[in-house]
Formats: structure tokens, sequence, C-alpha cells
């Protein structure tokens, strides 16, 4: 069977798309997001407590960079 042919094959392309489209409209939604905090005076850089920083350190993710995905 061709590798191109492949069902799998396709729809793990479909997937990576579905996933960078993905990215590119959070990247896009956390800029205009930064900009209305600066326009109303709010730190742009402010996460607000969650409450899952002990979860996210038991399973060995210390922070908010741990999940940014080296972007």
């Amino acid at each position: 069977m061709n590798r191109v042919d492949d069902p799998r094959a396709k729809e793990l392309g479909h997937l990576k798309l579905a996933l960078a489209t993905f990215a590119l409209h959070l990247e896009a939604f956390e800029m205009r997001t930064q900009e209305v905090m600066h326009s109303v005076g709010g730190t742009p850089n402010h996460v607000p407590d969650t409450g899952m920083g002990h979860k996210l350190s038991k399973i060995g993710l210390s922070g908010r960079d741990d999940l940014s995905g080296g972007q």
C-alpha cells in the first residue's frame, strides 16, 4: 500500500493541520488580549491563580512556562 494513500497518514496530516491552526488562533487571541489589558492598564502577563499549581507540580510541571510548548 502506498503511504500517501494510507488513511491513517491522511488523518495524521489532518490532525497536524488542525493543531497548527488552533495554535495560530490561540496566539492571535493572546496577542489581542494582551493589547486590551495593556490599554486598560492591566498587567499583560498576569496569569490568574487557578489553584492548579499544586496539581501541576505533582505531575512534574512546575509552572506556566512548562505548558507553553517552547513558544
